[in-house]
């Protein structure tokens, strides 16, 4: 073979050698780069698996946290409790309100140990100089029991006074809660938007006006075996609804002992028996001897 065909041939293979060799180099890399994605992909999903479930894991935990309310009441009233509880608490509150978030606990531990007696329902009465905060989160509430229904209208109520720095200062993020919480926000957007539940909230406020309630929390305690209501202002200890309720069960079961003791043509004592055992004492007079 001819010197210069021979170094022509050896410079041809070792071109093709060279060529294989990159092109091995950058599959290799190639390759590489591609697992590389394919496990930083796995790990994000992964990752974004995690926090989908530990989001909802905290959700389902505030949502177990009232389940003594029903998912739908009627006409879309916001009660929790038993809705055919002997005695309603009918609380107005202003989610701003630093005594509507001390008593908001109390009314609920009522409730919760009630054993079925006692439901409490929640009424809408944000103050003028809480707004807009104090409005925008009523309105909030709402919007998202729309999607989530009455549970969920009292699991953002809790969260609300969790978050909220009082006294108009608001929420730092109330869409983020919102959110948080599961809601679908181009429905939240477009509820918010259409202004649908303010004349809600606007019929709460005239009701609390025509009771006389002037301030936060106004609660009124009604037996719905008799009617009776009796008024509490201000963030009353639990032993201060729970008297009430004891005296409207006193007053109940005295006068159904009185109309049978009428009846049957014997003397009448006043209430002082059953106040005795109920609320452990009597009258005056039965004190005194």
């Amino acid at each position: 073979m001819k010197p210069a065909l021979k170094a022509h041939l050896l410079t041809l293979v070792s071109a093709v050698a060279v060529s294989q060799i990159i092109t091995a180099g950058l599959f290799y890399f190639a390759g590489e780069e591609y697992l590389n994605r394919k496990i930083a992909t796995g790990i994000e999903i992964g990752v974004f698996a995690k926090e989908r479930a530990e989001k909802q894991a905290w959700v389902e935990a505030q949502f177990a946290r009232f389940g003594r309310a029903a998912d739908q009441v009627p006409n879309d009233a916001r009660v929790y409790g038993d809705l055919k509880a002997r005695f309603t608490l009918a609380e107005f509150s202003d989610l701003e309100c630093p005594f509507c978030k001390r008593l908001h606990p109390n009314l609920k531990e009522i409730v919760d140990k009630s054993n079925g007696a006692v439901n409490w329902q929640w009424r809408h009465m944000p103050l003028g100089f809480h707004n807009p905060a104090a409005t925008d989160e009523a309105i909030a509430t709402e919007c998202y029991a729309e999607q989530k229904g009455n549970r969920g209208f009292w699991v953002i109520l809790d969260q609300i006074f969790e978050e909220s720095a009082g006294n108009g200062a608001g929420v730092k993020d109330l869409p983020g809660l919102v959110s948080r919480l599961g809601g679908d926000m181009k429905a939240f957007n477009e509820c918010i938007g259409s202004g649908k539940v303010k004349d809600r909230i606007a019929e709460h406020v005239r009701m609390g006006e025509k009771i006389g309630a002037t301030g936060t929390p106004a609660t009124v305690v009604i037996d719905n075996l008799t009617g009776e209501k009796e008024f509490v202002s201000g963030a009353q200890p639990i032993s201060a609804f729970v008297t009430i309720m004891k005296r409207m069960m006193a007053a109940e079961q005295a006068a159904a002992k009185a109309e049978a003791d009428k009846a049957q043509g014997k003397h009448q004592d006043q209430g002082d028996e059953v106040s005795r055992k109920i609320l452990g004492f009597g009258s005056k007079a039965d004190q005194a001897q």
